[in-house]
Order: C-alpha cells, then structure tokens, then sequence
C-alpha cells in the first residue's frame, strides 16, 4: 500500500458542521503535537546515548533547533486553524456560490498547510527515531 502523497480536497459538499470537525480535529491533533516535542526534547538531554560518538551533540543540537521550528510552524498553523474555526460559521449566511467558494477555499488552504506540515513532521520522526536507535545505549 502507497502513503497519500497529495492533499486532495473533499470539502466542496460539505456542512458546516463537518468542516468544523475537520478543523478541531486537526486543532486536536497541533495541541498534542507540542507534548509530543517536550518528550523528545526530554528525551534528548537524558544521558542514554553511547559514548565516543561522532558528532552525537551537534546532531542532537541540530533535532532540537529542528524541533523549535517545528513548533514555531505549529503554533502559527494552530492559529491559523482557530481563526478558521471561528470564521467559518458565517458560513451560514452565505446566500450565494461565490461566499460558500470563499469558505471552501479558506478550508482547502488550512488542510493544506496541515496536510504538508504532518508530512514534514512524520519525516522528521523518522529521521529522528532512526539516528536515536544508532546511538542509544544497548
């Protein structure tokens, strides 16, 4: 089986409702991102690691300044979403197609941005998960 690649929208049918859900939904999945990071931060400065590695502090050091930006993009995405969230239930004034295209096009944008960004986070774990299994104590 092949990992989805492309964001692809569905949201052009959708109720209001439903695209509130899909936002907090991803609003949920940001908030616990950030647990996520203090762990691996965490993690990081315990002393588990091997001794007598090569460059093991700077990589460190380079996941961690990895890891800040990954929450600085975090935070500006969550707010983005919580805008979107708020914004979106003038929805129901709309009374017109080009009004629904506007929401429809804010939603796409938002899920787009989440789409890439957990991309961007599940290759950073991987390459993460990969270099602390090479370097922790047996």
């Amino acid at each position: 089986m092949e990992a989805i690649q492309n964001y692809k929208s569905f949201n052009s049918n959708k109720s209001i409702e439903e695209l509130q859900y899909n936002i907090l939904k991803n609003i949920m999945r940001l908030e616990n991102l950030k647990l996520e990071l203090e762990f691996y931060l965490t993690l990081i400065d315990k002393p588990i690691f091997k001794n007598n590695m090569m460059n093991l502090y700077e990589r460190l050091a380079n996941f961690k300044s990895e890891m800040k930006d990954i929450d600085k993009n975090r935070v500006a995405l969550l707010n983005d979403s919580y805008k979107h969230n708020n914004h979106i239930s003038n929805k129901i004034e709309c009374d017109d197609v080009a009004c629904d295209n506007f929401f429809i096009k804010q939603q796409d944008a938002i899920e787009l941005k989440t789409f890439n960004f957990h991309k961007t986070i599940s290759d950073f774990k991987f390459r993460l998960f990969q270099y602390l299994e090479s370097v922790f104590i047996n």
